[in-house]
């Protein structure tokens, strides 16, 4: 498989050339996350993401690392991973691809890939096997309707979707570039206003929190959702200095995005 091209049988747009229409409803369920929401659900370091918009595309964004653990997690969420449209994959690290083969391998391969930038030999080797597209987001695309990469922003990329009404859900990964750049980046490219931020923000301490939900805040953000890789009393600090709403994460936290609906 030639993962230089970028691209590999498809076109897609950069960057989008206009609002959605008809677009107006999103669900969101966390797969794998650190710590469990709903009782009876497996935690497990990683984050893994299901993503179904109201207009058609199902999209997983990150696998976790166990495989048994998202199957199990899927099969008890009602999720069917064979109906995927795209998997998308925020950076190489396996906490967050390393079950990718395996669900390619369970599904038949035929799904898009889209990642930031190619992987090591031994995953280009697995993907390949497996049978899947991949496309490359070196820089911001549209790869569905109404989903869009950030592009490549340091090995890491983060998901956008775009519900009309609310404005961009941003899903992260890890947020290595930081959860500011990556927010800004979005709001820059897309056009916002952004809505949501969902996933690992990839800070610690409180002070890291205060500031972090001080600048959510004033980007107008309504909906803060920290998982994965942000520490306790990072959270603590977001809680406290965001204006908009903060909800807690887990394995099984499910968010709904549409009229009415702002993701409680």
């Amino acid at each position: 498989m030639d993962l230089a091209s970028g691209c590999i049988g498809k076109t897609y747009t950069h960057p989008p050339s206009h609002p959605p229409v008809g677009r107006d409803r999103a669900s969101l369920v966390v797969l794998l996350d650190n710590e469990v929401f709903r009782p009876g659900l497996m935690a497990d370091w990683g984050l893994s993401i299901y993503v179904e918009a109201g207009w058609g595309p199902k999209v997983l964004m990150d696998t976790g690392g166990s495989f048994r653990k998202l199957v199990g997690n899927s099969e008890a969420l009602g999720v069917e991973l064979g109906a995927l449209d795209a998997i998308f994959i925020s950076h190489w690290h396996g906490d967050h691809c390393g079950a990718l083969a395996d669900v390619l391998n369970a599904i038949g391969g035929e799904v898009d890939v889209i990642v930031p930038r190619r992987p090591g030999w031994s995953m280009s080797r697995a993907l390949a096997r497996a049978g899947a597209s991949v496309v490359e987001a070196g820089r911001p695309l549209e790869f569905l309707p109404g989903f869009y990469s950030t592009g490549d922003l340091g090995g890491e990329h983060s998901l956008v979707v775009e519900v009309e009404g609310l404005g961009l859900i941003i899903l992260t990964g890890c947020s290595h570039p930081g959860p500011a750049k990556i927010v800004s980046k979005a709001v820059e490219v897309f056009g916002g206003p952004a809505h949501a931020l969902v996933g690992g923000l990839h800070i610690s301490s409180y002070r890291e929190g205060l500031e972090l939900g001080a600048f959510l805040s004033r980007a107008g953000l309504r909906l803060l959702c920290p998982c994965h890789c942000t520490g306790p009393m990072a959270k603590r600090g977001l809680q406290e200095a965001f204006k908009g709403e903060f909800m807690t994460c887990g394995s099984g936290r499910e968010l709904e995005f549409g009229p009415g609906r702002g993701g409680g």
